[in-house]
């Protein structure tokens, strides 16, 4: 299986970025998300398509998967896709009780778990928020030196396919075509 790298529409997102396999992940977790805020040169991520560990509250999340991550459709997005295609870049995210509230984020790059003593990220839902419509994101740099990258995760289309309230907004935010990973048989 080879994978390559093709140009989508944002606006139809809930058309290709859905599960294509059956797995146990929790429902705040399914759906899209839209990384508000973010400053990287990428717009949406989804959790589908991956194990979730029950016993031990955890997720593999490969950047480098198929249809896991959308990127800019510009050079500082092509850059980013290389990047994570090449560090065979990988989040595992491990939840702090079975609440799902708060998460710690290991981000992990040739293989290589980041300490957290040079990058800590964390995933915290929303108080308010509805089914985990709304994630903060934050990172503290080298114990606290900086805390440059952080967003807010929103839900844009959820675990049943429909378009939520926050879709349209990422729509007037963002360029609709966007970069993806797909696998293609050989």
């Amino acid at each position: 299986m080879t994978e390559l790298i093709e140009k989508k529409q944002l606006n139809d997102i809930a058309t290709w970025m859905i599960p294509i396999k059956p797995t146990n992940l929790p429902s705040v977790l399914q759906g899209v998300f839209f990384m508000d805020g973010n400053p990287l040169p990428d717009t949406c991520i989804t959790m589908y398509n991956l194990e979730w560990d029950i016993q031990n509250r955890t997720l593999v999340l490969p950047i480098f998967a198929p249809l896991q991550w959308t990127f800019h459709n510009s050079i500082a997005g092509w850059i980013l896709l290389r990047s994570v295609q090449l560090s065979k870049a990988t989040y595992k995210i491990q939840f702090e009780d079975e609440t799902l509230q708060e998460a710690q984020i290991i981000p992990v790059f040739w293989g290589i778990p980041i300490p957290r003593a040079i990058l800590s990220l964390t995933m915290s839902q929303d108080k308010n928020s509805v089914n985990g419509d709304i994630w903060h994101r934050k990172n503290v740099w080298f114990g606290g030196l900086s805390r440059v990258g952080e967003y807010t995760l929103r839900k844009v289309v959820d675990k049943d396919g429909r378009y939520t309230p926050a879709f349209n907004d990422m729509l007037t935010r963002v360029e609709n075509e966007c970069l993806v990973i797909v696998a293609h048989s050989n």
